[in-house]
């Protein structure tokens, strides 16, 4: 019986397809590579069809689906517990789908799980961008929950930063009812932040992964399209909730601002001055739904250099921080009677 199967959305994704589907058929477990046809127009189906090789299944959605349609697609078909998210343009390393299964193995509390990264560019070469993201990983235990799950979401946001790192089982996926659909850009991290309040989420702290860094992800265009404030929303408001005797409603949302919402401010700032007109109207809407009239964030922005001072330290936010959930977590004592 196989291990696991890898889901592999893909629409129009031809450029780096075989190269991606090729580091899967070198990992040296037994598995299924789905690959879900996006309704693609161009060379991608024809790549995934001509591998030759009989752990690969392909499939074509009955029209356009979208990322997180065709996800939950994959999760329902699948024919193991355990499931590995792919994209058709990063790579995995040698050994990567087995140290992902073992950790599973030696972790049968975690939900899911996800690794480090090692970060390239368009053309496949390694940049060493990941860097960026050290602090934040010095801080992730190797499996995690609860309110302190809550808390690394909340000052790091999308923790796994890429589909790519992630594998979940497929009971979890099910229980949750499966990704947000009809939205492009929170319903990755809205599934992570639920899956940590019903069971531990795990950090394999290894770079398992290579991921391809271009204008044309989905992250970057969500920015640019300001969707991404849009929808982060109630993954925020669900934090906020999930914080509630932790962080004070004053102390999560000045927080917020000094930290996320500076960048939106950021994002806003861009369009406006780039005479993208109509993306920076969306963008302020968007800010300003979150609680706080615009005016006095563009403000602070501007105060603040363009967001590059004055800022959220979440490395520093979240070590002050996990005391507070620490005691919150310890049995209390009872008083003699």
């Amino acid at each position: 019986m196989r291990e696991v199967t890898v889901i592999l959305p893909v629409h129009n994704g031809a450029r780096c397809l075989e190269e991606s589907i090729q580091s899967v058929l070198r990992q040296d477990v037994d598995f299924e590579l789905h690959v879900l046809d996006d309704d693609s127009r161009d060379a991608s189906p024809d790549i995934a069809r001509s591998s030759g090789d009989a752990r690969v299944r392909y499939s074509r959605n009955e029209g356009r689906f979208g990322l997180f349609k065709s996800l939950n697609r994959g999760f329902r078909e699948a024919g193991t517990e355990l499931v590995r998210i792919w994209s058709d343009d990063d790579r995995m390393t040698p050994g990567s789908l087995r140290k992902f299964i073992e950790f599973g193995r030696g972790h049968p509390s975690a939900g899911m799980w996800f690794c480090r990264f090692s970060s390239m560019d368009p053309q496949g070469r390694l940049t060493g961008n990941e860097r960026q993201f050290a602090e934040q990983w010095r801080r992730i235990p190797e499996t995690f929950g609860g309110q302190l799950a809550a808390l690394l979401f909340y000052c790091f946001g999308c923790m796994p930063g890429n589909i790519s790192t992630v594998l979940m089982r497929r009971s979890i996926w099910a229980r949750l009812g499966g990704f947000i659909e009809g939205i492009q850009q929170a319903p990755d991290y809205d599934m992570w932040v639920r899956a940590g309040e019903v069971a531990d989420v795990g950090f394999l702290d290894a770079p398992l992964v290579e991921l391809r860094d271009h204008p044309g992800q989905l992250g970057k265009q969500g920015g640019k399209l300001m969707t991404v404030i849009e929808e982060q929303r109630q993954v925020v408001e669900r934090l906020e909730r999930s914080l509630r005797g932790i962080l004070s409603p004053s102390e999560f949302w000045a927080a917020w601002r000094n930290g996320s919402g500076r960048d939106h401010t950021h994002l806003v700032m861009r369009a406006l001055l780039a005479g993208d007109l109509r993306h920076a109207w969306r963008g302020a809407k968007a800010v300003r739904s979150y609680g706080r009239p615009l005016l006095p964030q563009l403000a602070t922005w501007l105060l603040s250099a363009n967001g590059r001072l004055w800022r959220l330290d979440r490395p520093r936010f979240f070590d002050v921080m996990v005391p507070r959930v620490r005691r919150s977590a310890a049995p209390q004592s009872s008083e003699a009677g």
